[in-house]
């Protein structure tokens, strides 16, 4: 049996112009208010033994989902079913009576998770020892640095046993010792065949943790699934938001035709050989494959071949220029064809360090000085590479461990 089950869960909120509003809907029984839709048609699994990951940019719908799941608000639409226990913590503050102690919260908190006051007794030796508050339990939590509330708010939703845990970006905000200790218990709940929601804008931790993970941006589900996939997917929409100032991205055969008889010398094509398309229709490669690209360009008879030469340039998505290399670096020749004036090249890479992300190609025609550019073609022939390990960074380098001397 699925720990959780929703059904084209939907939220909406009411969104006023003015605070008035609210009243003089109240008073004259009129809309003054467009609805809000935090959370559309989202529909999912969540098994025993678990942990689910949820991603995406502020104001997706995140902090909607998750209080959908732990049961602080309901939803508009569709269907959430819940099999066993729910602890939750969300953001800072929530559950939590400022003016009470540390020890009054305790009991407030796990009151709340419906313990009855014996068991509570029982648990508030463990769940003090946890947080590592000592003296300071008998404090305010308003005097509590963020640090030492998430301690306790941390120790009081795990310590009634839950079934299911929820666990918001509020992590992040404790001390290294502290969110190894959490990580700890989390993956214990885990091992007991519990059920965890994990969000968080540490995509590495999303990815190391989540056996499945679902993206959510402006309230739809854009993609759920192996953690792997659906990250690398976050990742590319990611750069491109944050590209500075990128061409788009156009196929080499589509771009368009133009009268090129006046050039000194142009390119013709530039295409990908022996790549594998996916079933989204990019050209899809794993880090460690074989890149092959083939450049054909045209030159007048009164260029030597010596004088025309290629770059060839792979970009990320964001802009960064990954690698960059010519025939002239390389001290290579362009090769001709039957007619002298058709000059074409392959560039390939035996093994393709690339790690996961969409990537894009420009291709140069220059002179021998690299100075003088006869054409280009900005952004061609796209593609995207995928990893199967967990390393981060643009590139696989090659690398050992050894014992130190």
């Amino acid at each position: 049996m699925s720990a959780i089950i929703a059904r084209d869960l939907a939220k909406a909120y009411r969104r006023y112009h003015k605070p008035i509003d609210s009243l003089k809907e109240l008073i004259f029984r009129r809309q003054y208010h467009e609805q809000f839709w935090a959370l559309k048609g989202a529909s999912f699994t969540c098994e025993p033994g678990e942990v689910l990951g949820i991603v995406g940019d502020n104001g997706a719908g995140k902090s909607s989902l998750l209080k959908l799941l732990a049961g602080t608000m309901q939803p508009t639409q569709g269907e959430l079913i819940i099999n066993g226990r729910v602890s939750a913590i969300l953001e800072l503050g929530s559950g939590f009576h400022p003016d009470f102690t540390g020890l009054e919260n305790i009991h407030l908190g796990c009151a709340m998770l419906g313990l009855s006051a014996e068991k509570i007794a029982a648990k508030v030796d463990a769940i003090i020892d946890f947080s590592e508050l000592a003296d300071f339990i008998h404090q305010p939590v308003k005097t509590y640095s963020s640090g030492m509330f998430v301690r306790l708010a941390f120790s009081v939703v795990t310590s009634v046993d839950p079934d299911i845990l929820v666990v918001d970006e509020a992590l992040s905000v404790g001390d290294q010792h502290f969110q190894k200790k959490s990580m700890d218990r989390m993956m214990s709940f885990k091992e007991q065949g519990k059920a965890l929601v994990f969000c968080s804008h540490n995509l590495y931790h999303v990815k190391e943790l989540c056996q499945r993970v679902i993206w959510l941006d402006k309230g739809i589900i854009q993609a759920q699934g192996d953690s792997g996939e659906v990250i690398d997917q976050y990742n590319d929409h990611v750069r491109m938001q944050n590209r500075v100032s990128v061409a788009k991205p156009v196929q080499a055969e589509m771009v368009e035709k133009v009268d090129k008889s006046q050039l000194t010398a142009y390119l013709i094509e530039a295409v990908l050989l022996g790549a594998k398309k996916a079933e989204d229709g990019f050209v899809i490669y794993q880090t460690g494959d074989a890149f092959r690209v083939k450049v054909l360009a045209h030159k007048q008879s009164s260029l030597t071949i010596d004088d025309v030469h290629i770059g060839i340039i792979i970009k990320r998505n964001d802009g960064v220029q990954c690698f960059g290399v010519s025939t002239i670096l390389d001290d290579v020749s362009l090769f001709t064809s039957a007619n002298k004036n058709d000059l074409g090249v392959v560039y390939e890479i035996p093994e393709l360090s690339l790690l996961s992300g969409l990537y894009s190609l420009e291709v140069w025609l220059i002179d021998t000085t690299s100075a003088h550019v006869y054409d280009s073609m900005q952004s061609c022939c796209e593609f995207k590479v995928r990893q199967s390990g967990t390393e981060v960074g643009v590139a696989y380098l090659e690398h050992q461990w050894s014992a130190p001397v």
